[in-house]
């Protein structure tokens, strides 16, 4: 029986169709095999390349991949710092009513947390016993004062006159002057002759009742704090400014804040700049003032300001072209023959698609204008 015979049979058809196959198989293996070495081989050729310090790429991939060389240009740059802050009274329009004599309170005429209070309105009423005897001293040394004529005479040992006389006159209208007491107080108490139990306390500016220390009735010893008194048309808030940013930080100078609160905006001026950085967190901060003569601002209300730099022109590079290893940014510089070197660059913050130059590259320096081509290059 021939070869052409035993074809003819399905059982040795069979099996010269699987060895057909066999043989296909065997070839594809070995073609991705031969494939997949030429990749691993070209990959460490670029790696040992990468290492020796450049990377090639040809004219044809450059063609390919539509690679390019740029030098770095000028652009005008300007910042616009974004910062958050807190509303607060104007600390030199806030004051704080204390008595520099002890005793008690008869009544409040200011009652009111958020009240209004206009300047030199009467706001408490206090009985003092120290004042009270002050204030008989002061009588009996000015009635003295007026009795007694230019003569000198002696009252035991001790010799009196018209100057001593005035002295002692002298030193019991201070202790009331030291008190707080004023001149139209001590005058009355001139004409009248009288001492009085009450005593008015009036407001030393107008602005708005912001707390309470005290109730009708109750003692307050010498220097405690009996009310809070701030004037509303102005508030300040408290910005910290990265030392970066100081140079372009002066008094006057005008901001803008946003309040989210009243959904506005309210320009303000740089009040004060503090003349020293915190170590800590290499700031400084500035007092930044608001008019708030409609209201419209209220304490302890969270604002975000804006400043913006001035224009500056730096040399910058195309975001796209540059790549990061480890936070540190390069750029692939030409080197000639298809030859590129990596280069050390230092940046500044992103600017819209650009990145300044800060350190690394000069102008007229080559280099490849984007590297979105690695991924693809590299897979």
């Amino acid at each position: 029986m021939n070869i052409l015979s035993k074809l003819n049979k399905p059982k040795y058809i069979i099996l010269f169709l699987i060895g057909i196959i066999a043989v296909i198989v065997v070839i594809n293996i070995l073609f991705i095999f031969s494939n997949r070495h030429h990749i691993v081989r070209k990959k460490i050729i670029n790696n040992i390349e990468m290492a020796k310090g450049y990377v090639i790429i040809n004219r044809h991939e450059r063609k390919l991949y539509k690679i390019k060389t740029i030098s770095p240009k000028e652009i005008d740059i300007s910042r616009k710092l974004s910062l958050a802050g807190k509303l607060t009274y104007a600390a030199s329009l806030v004051k704080n009513i204390s008595l520099k004599y002890s005793g008690y309170i008869e009544k409040i005429y200011a009652d009111r947390p958020g009240e209004e209070i206009r300047a030199f309105q009467p706001i408490l009423e206090v009985y003092s016993p120290t004042v009270l005897d002050a204030e008989n001293d002061f009588i009996l040394a000015y009635e003295n004062y007026l009795k007694i004529d230019n003569t000198e005479f002696k009252i035991g040992h001790f010799d009196y006159s018209k100057k001593i006389a005035k002295s002692f006159y002298n030193a019991a209208r201070t202790r009331l002057v030291l008190m707080g007491i004023s001149s139209r107080q001590i005058n009355l108490l001139k004409n009248n002759l009288a001492a009085k139990t009450d005593i008015i306390i009036k407001s030393p500016a107008g602005g708005v009742l912001i707390k309470k220390f005290i109730n009708s009735g109750s003692h307050f010893s010498v220097g405690q704090k009996l009310l809070t008194i701030a004037n509303l048309n102005t508030l300040w808030m408290t910005i910290e400014i990265p030392e970066k940013f100081t140079a372009y930080i002066h008094r006057n100078r005008s901001v803008s804040a946003h309040f989210d609160d009243i959904h506005a905006e309210h320009k303000g001026f740089i009040l004060s700049m503090y003349p020293f950085i915190s170590a800590k967190k290499d700031t400084t901060k500035i007092i930044i003032a608001f008019n708030n003569n409609k209201r419209f601002l209220k304490p302890n209300m969270y604002g975000r300001i804006t400043i913006k730099t001035p224009q500056v022109k730096m040399l910058s590079v195309p975001a796209k072209s540059i790549f990061k290893i480890d936070k540190t940014a390069y750029v692939l510089i030409n080197g000639g023959n298809g030859y590129f070197i990596p280069q050390k660059i230092i940046v500044g913050k992103k600017y819209h698609n650009f990145y300044p130059i800060i350190k690394g590259l000069k102008k007229g320096e080559k280099f490849i204008n984007s590297l979105k081509f690695l991924t693809r290059f590299n897979s």
